[in-house]
């Protein structure tokens, strides 16, 4: 198994390569360090990229991962990597191409510039990412290499019913027997607003709400259920007056939150609905998102 990390001169790329280290050495993979650089110095044709620029590339993309190196040897130093570069206009489409060009079982990035503390921030190379990669995609959350547990010990599934249940759940099992971790299958409930006035209507309104909260829990034991004693699962709800709020309240450990990727968009790419979306923006873990239609070999232990 293999795993490749975009590498950044900054915080975002010191979190993808601590989050990268952590993975690698729970899954037994190895690591390419990657930096996708720039096709060609802009407003020049292809093919007439001058000696100056291209040994300025050269020599920043040699910078980039030997800062990685050095970063990988304090957080997992027993886990064996090589390096690349790879050019391409867009850094997240770039680093999409290389995993699978490497048969590559997950591209893993950091968060992007200017998010919280503690949370993903999707930025232009993961949206490039989580609506085009053939591999499942790691998003690290901004300061994750500033306290990195030496391992994971829980996965949590994002889980709702759906007709790609079935997929959802076998992609949560996946990263569940491959991390050997405590499994997880929360479902997020953002409480509508209120559907009728006045007050003669509040009973009516928590009724229906209440049907929906039971139909969500059974949904979550069915599947609980439907992952057999292989991988037993437990079972939270997760309400709130919005997503963030929802799960602002859960309990999070040292772990990892793969979140399900929504019926639309092509057959063979990840594409991420708005619910999904709201919550890798608002977890407080690193976010695993895996792509529909993609080869999962790699993944099976």
């Amino acid at each position: 198994m293999r795993i490749v990390v975009g590498c950044m001169p900054d915080e975002r790329g010191d979190d993808a390569v601590a989050l990268a280290g952590v993975l690698a050495r729970q899954m037994g993979a190895g690591l390419t360090l990657t930096y996708v650089q720039p096709e060609s110095l802009p407003g020049t044709g292809v093919g007439a990229v001058d000696a100056e620029w291209s040994g300025y590339l050269r020599a920043e993309a040699a910078e980039v991962l030997d800062g990685a190196a050095r970063r990988l040897a304090v957080v997992a130093p027993e886990v064996p990597y090589d390096t690349a570069v790879h050019a391409h206009r867009g850094s997240g489409r770039g680093l999409g191409e290389l995993a699978e060009m490497r048969g590559a079982a997950m591209a893993v990035i950091g968060s992007a510039p200017g998010g919280r503390s503690g949370r993903v921030a999707v930025g232009s190379t993961a949206d490039q990412l989580l609506h085009g990669s053939p591999v499942p995609v790691a998003l690290a959350p901004a300061g994750f290499a500033a306290s990195v547990p030496y391992r994971l010990t829980r996965t949590t599934l994002a889980f709702h019913r759906s007709a790609r249940s079935v997929a959802t759940l076998t992609c949560g099992r996946m990263l569940r027997d491959r991390l050997d971790t405590e499994l997880r299958l929360l479902t997020v409930l953002a409480r509508p607003r209120r559907l009728h006035s006045g007050k003669q209507h509040h009973g009516v309104d928590e009724q229906m709400l209440q049907s929906v909260r039971d139909q969500l829990t059974a949904d979550l034991e069915a599947a609980a259920d439907a992952l057999g004693s292989h991988a037993p699962a437990a079972c939270e709800l997760a309400e709130g007056d919005d997503v963030p709020g929802a799960l602002s309240a859960v309990d999070w450990v040292d772990e990892a939150l793969v979140v399900s990727v929504s019926d639309a968009g092509p057959l063979t790419r990840v594409f991420v609905g708005d619910v999904s979306l709201k919550i890798i923006r608002a977890a407080q873990v690193p976010v695993v998102v895996f792509p529909r239609g993609a080869r999962l070999d790699a993944w099976h232990v």
